[in-house]
């Protein structure tokens, strides 16, 4: 499954959401800046990044500078 998502600014305190469902699952950042919690380790990928993790694990992900971040993700 690929998947377009756009990630609005966090409001201040903000509680993070964190997803778990089996598969791989593949990140590539299109716009803006997506701070990713992966099993409790913080990443922050920019426009051009990617990411490939075991969806089965903790995630959660939050746009940074008070803007939205787009990214695809696909899940296999």
């Amino acid at each position: 499954e690929t998947f377009l998502v756009t990630v609005p600014p966090a409001l201040q305190d903000e509680k993070l959401h964190c997803y778990k469902h089996p598969g791989q699952e593949f990140t590539y950042v299109l716009e803006g800046r997506l701070k990713i919690v992966l099993d409790g380790h913080e990443l922050v990928l920019t426009r051009g990044d990617s990411l490939y993790f075991d969806s089965g694990m903790e995630h959660a992900m939050l746009a940074m500078d008070n803007a939205p971040a787009k990214f695809i993700s696909v899940v296999v």
